[in-house]
């Protein structure tokens, strides 16, 4: 099996995504190369460079600069469309929806070959596009839950409301910022906190700054020490971090952004309002503040839930699915519809 990333030193979700499936499917038994490439100006130059996500389980890695290169390893699956036909059927793992330009992830859903998306409303997308049901299969991400766990009570926290900060249009920071603001208004004495990169100086008075965190700090100090844990994007493939901070015993309030119905649950690991409403991601917080008992629960339930997101569980539910694919390609090679 073959995934193919230009891959930089600035590790992305989506990057993550694709190192831990690879080391998964390297555990179930699979051989997995892991082709990092074409050239582009932020890729590494060097496996020396490649960052620590990458590396572990078995998996080879190849550093190549374009697809034509007769050095490539041949596979049975790879993950890449537009490959030559010896380095592997062709595959597509699909991480998102409206997060990229239309016409990107339009021709992504169509592509021959499976797709394997990462959240299950992704499939319903899919068929929008006119895509057979039976090539949308659904792998959920994992988590690492030797770091994202529950390391302090959850009645005993500090952090009032904890939310990510991120430039991307899709993460819908200015309703985030909104929410803020109005919390500060509602609860000055509330303890409230944002982290990510790229902070710029629109950042609500009173509210307190962690950029870049690892991720032993952001499991350690900030989601094990939060309260309620605010998801306020438009659109997530998935969302790693709501389930990150819920592996962690935070309760969640969450828009309903796509991603987050596989496990923003709502009235029982969390409360969903609308998108894009800043007062009602701000009456959602004051409820849950506001009702210790109704906070727990959430905290406890979302904590069981995020225990069954499992990388290796992932890894041979996709080992499955390309094993069915390779001995018999022809259902999932079937040309989609007119959308």
């Amino acid at each position: 099996m073959q995934f193919v990333y230009p891959t930089t030193g600035n590790v992305t979700g989506g990057e993550t995504v694709l190192y831990e499936l690879a080391r998964a499917l390297s555990r179930a038994g699979c051989t997995v190369n892991f082709l990092h490439g074409p050239a582009w100006p932020n890729r590494i130059d060097s496996l020396d460079r490649l960052p620590s996500a990458a590396v572990g389980d078995g998996v080879r890695h190849v550093l190549f600069d374009g697809l034509d290169d007769p050095a490539l390893p041949s596979g049975d699956v790879i993950f890449n469309s537009s490959a030559p036909r010896r380095l592997g059927l062709p595959a597509t793992i699909i991480q998102g929806y409206r997060m990229l330009s239309e016409e990107w992830e339009r021709d992504a859903f169509r592509s021959p070959g499976p797709k394997i998306c990462v959240a299950s409303w992704l499939q319903d997308v899919g068929e929008t596009y006119g895509v057979p049901r039976h090539q949308l299969l659904h792998v959920p991400p994992g988590l690492d839950h030797g770091r994202f766990r529950q390391s302090s009570p959850l009645e005993d926290r500090s952090i009032d409301v904890t939310v990510l900060h991120h430039p991307h249009r899709e993460k819908d920071w200015p309703t985030a910022q909104a929410m803020l603001a109005e919390l500060r208004v509602r609860r000055p004495d509330a303890r409230l906190v944002t982290f990510g990169r790229m902070l710029d100086d629109r950042i609500p008075d009173g509210v307190e700054i962690v950029d870049s965190p690892d991720h032993r700090r952001l499991a350690e100090e900030i989601y094990a020490d939060t309260r309620v844990f605010v998801q306020a994007s438009r659109n997530e493939g998935f969302g790693l971090t709501p389930v990150e901070a819920m592996a962690c015993g935070t309760a969640l309030v969450s828009t309903d952004c796509g991603g987050s119905r596989d496990y923003a649950i709502p009235g029982v690991t969390a409360d969903v309002v609308a998108a894009g409403d800043a007062a009602a991601l701000a009456d959602a917080v004051d409820r849950l503040l506001d009702d210790e008992e109704r906070r727990l629960r959430y905290a406890a339930a979302g904590l069981a839930h995020a225990l069954t997101f499992d990388w290796d569980r992932s890894g041979r539910r996709l080992s499955e699915i390309l094993a069915a694919y390779v001995a018999d390609p022809a259902p999932f090679l079937e040309p989609p519809a007119d959308p």
